[in-house]
């Protein structure tokens, strides 16, 4: 299992803890970096090197928290 952290500008009700959700992979610097965003657009994780991408989509909301300087924090489980 494979825990990830995505930034979230607003708390969304759909967003909870136990909830499946759907991430979509993106690439920067010509397919070295990629970074995934919690589909539909409501959150999104830090950049990773190309060897360290996800090997599946799907995972399930593990918590969300609000940040110190606003924003919120949600941590998602993949199985890997």
């Amino acid at each position: 299992m494979r825990e990830m952290e995505f930034k979230m500008e607003i708390a969304y009700d759909t967003i909870k803890p136990g909830v499946p959700v759907e991430v979509e992979e993106s690439e920067l610097q010509g397919g070295l970096v990629v970074y995934y965003t919690i589909v539909p657009a409501v959150a999104m994780s830090g950049n990773f090197r190309k060897q360290e991408a996800l090997k599946g989509r799907k995972g399930i909301v593990k918590e969300v928290r609000e940040g110190n300087g606003g924003g919120f924090y949600v941590t998602v489980s993949f199985d890997e």
